[in-house]
């Protein structure tokens, strides 16, 4: 066997370990993104249809919200606007989306076009948000989620 054939068949088969290696993790990558934009999807539809205990179970005890106006306000304010039988967001369209999966940490980020009603006086907005999830006991949970005004 020649040097070069030796030297080829070392180099095929050390990248033939690291795919062996890094396919598992790249694979769970992919498979992490796929299930956070499902979740992303679902958490909008929750915020339609009023489903609290969808949110209840996705957003982390602890998680923090800055809202348009950069205030803050926290997991309980938040269920509580969706249980409001005065406001309900009418129609979200997401834009953009883009999701980044680094070990148990996700950020999702995007555009959001939103109308919404209180009080029965309609309101569109359009802002840029930024959603980051983290996986707590196993499960994924948003832990921070941040809007801010586009402006025209």
């Amino acid at each position: 066997m020649s040097r070069k054939f030796a030297e080829a068949v070392g180099l095929l088969t050390g990248l033939a370990l690291i795919i062996f290696v890094c396919a598992p993790r790249l694979n769970a990558a992919n498979d992490d993104a796929a299930e956070i934009k499902q979740l992303s999807s679902d958490y909008k539809t929750s915020l339609l249809t009023r489903d609290t205990k969808f949110l209840n179970s996705v957003i982390a005890p602890d998680e923090v919200n800055v809202g348009t106006n950069g205030q803050p306000f926290d997991r309980q304010a938040l269920i509580a606007k969706i249980e409001n039988p005065s406001f309900s967001y009418k129609k979200i369209e997401i834009g953009d989306l883009a999701v980044q999966v680094v070990g148990d940490m996700a950020l999702t980020r995007g555009t959001a076009t939103v109308t919404s009603e209180t009080s029965g006086v309609s309101a569109s907005d359009n802002f840029r948000f930024v959603r980051i999830w983290q996986r707590l006991a196993g499960k994924w949970q948003v832990t921070y989620f941040q809007a801010t005004h586009i402006q025209a």
